[in-house]
């Protein structure tokens, strides 16, 4: 009899191993799939592009980051994807809340990407200086400001550290002020809302195109899509080379929706 129950207490020691085993295993695939899927679709558009196209996506699932491109070590000019990092630098400098001049230069910055307003708080942030301590305060090591803001040059991988500080946590960025972002960047205007929210209807996103010198056009769009099924994800993809706005708009949508049609 004593042994009967010292057997039964046993079982559920060997169920709950068996279930921590199979939730490793199940964890483990899902970690390696996703990259394997992303890399798999990502490499069909990226590799058969003659511009220079470059992709990172964060899974706060598996808690890392995707990368692909066909141009390793080329650092992209942001454009006006940059105004996020201005905002982002802006808040940190002064550690309060915008002033309403401030609010009103922002909205019209980040949801109309207003230029004229972009200058003016680039200015009050230090300028060029300013800026690049802003990335030095969110680790992007691979960013490097220029007196011009259009000019500045990234990655995207540098771009996802910026966005999770904004659309995750932060140790940086108040719950109030990473809510001021987050709320400029889901209310942009109709004909800024191209790119990485191909196929989605719940995003946040800041987008940049120039024509500029030898890199043609440089078509980029930075972001956070948030699924039907309450999965989420950060995505920035950068380009240049393009021989039209039309054609970097277009890579970086094919890109948007297989990423979506992974992600969710």
């Amino acid at each position: 009899m004593q042994r009967e129950q010292h057997v039964h207490r046993r079982r559920p020691r060997w169920i709950l191993i068996i279930l921590l085993v199979l939730v490793v295993i199940f964890g483990l695939h899902h970690f390696l799939s996703t990259g394997a899927r992303l890399k798999a679709n990502w490499n069909k558009i990226v590799y058969t592009s003659s511009d220079n196209v470059a992709i990172a996506v964060y899974s706060p699932k598996t808690h890392r980051t995707y990368t692909s491109t066909n141009a390793p070590k080329h650092k992209f000019h942001t454009a006006s994807t940059v105004k996020v990092s201005i905002l982002a630098g802006l808040l940190l400098k002064q550690q309060s809340p915008l002033s309403s001049n401030q609010l009103s230069l922002a909205k019209q910055m980040i949801e109309q990407s207003d230029n004229d307003a972009t200058t003016e708080l680039f200015n009050e942030l230090g300028g060029q200086e300013g800026l690049q301590e802003t990335f030095n305060k969110f680790g992007m090591k691979d960013s490097v400001a220029h007196k011009s803001w259009g000019l500045t040059t990234t990655t995207p991988a540098d771009q996802i550290k910026l966005l999770n500080n904004i659309f995750y946590q932060s140790k940086l960025l108040s719950s109030q002020e990473r809510s001021t972002i987050r709320n400029l960047m889901s209310n942009v205007e109709s004909d800024q809302a191209w790119g990485i929210s191909a196929g989605s209807d719940n995003f946040a996103i800041k987008n940049g195109w120039l024509s500029y010198g030898s890199d043609d056009w440089i078509v980029n769009s930075i972001g956070y899509i948030k699924n039907n099924n309450g999965t989420s994800y950060t995505i920035a993809v950068y380009t240049d080379k393009n021989n039209s706005m039309t054609t970097g708009q277009q890579t970086i949508e094919q890109l948007a929706r297989t990423t979506k049609s992974i992600m969710e």
